[in-house]
């Protein structure tokens, strides 16, 4: 993990199977309460990645809106890519090239929350 002024970046590699959710869901809800700047969960490195683990990036992403930290993931690489797609969360979850791409994503769109009356 790495932090600095403009983000926390969670790096995954390896496999994102049933044995690391607990760490993974346990890591990502610290980091979204501590209301960093940004969050983006880096799986450039990613060789598989379990339907349980993209349910907890989902809800990564909703807690992220609720708490007010713009969230976005990186890597698109087959094996995030790929359940993804056959999951039908394009929409729901995009996924950029890299953590840089992902930043700059992040500073380009404001919160919705941010528009509230």
């Amino acid at each position: 993990m790495i932090t600095t002024t403009e983000a926390t970046i969670v790096a995954a590699a390896g496999e994102l199977d049933v044995s690391v959710l607990d760490d993974l869901v346990a890591l990502l809800d610290r980091e979204v309460r501590r209301r960093p700047p940004a969050l983006v969960v880096d799986a450039s490195a990613v060789t598989f990645c379990a339907a349980r683990v993209l349910t907890v990036l989902v809800d990564t992403t909703a807690d992220a809106v609720l708490h007010r930290v713009p969230f976005a993931v990186a890597g698109r690489n087959r094996a995030l890519l790929r359940p993804i797609g056959l999951l039908g969360l394009d929409l729901v979850l995009p996924v950029h090239r890299d953590a840089g791409e992902a930043l700059a994503w992040l500073a380009a769109v404001p919160l919705l929350t941010d528009h509230q009356a």
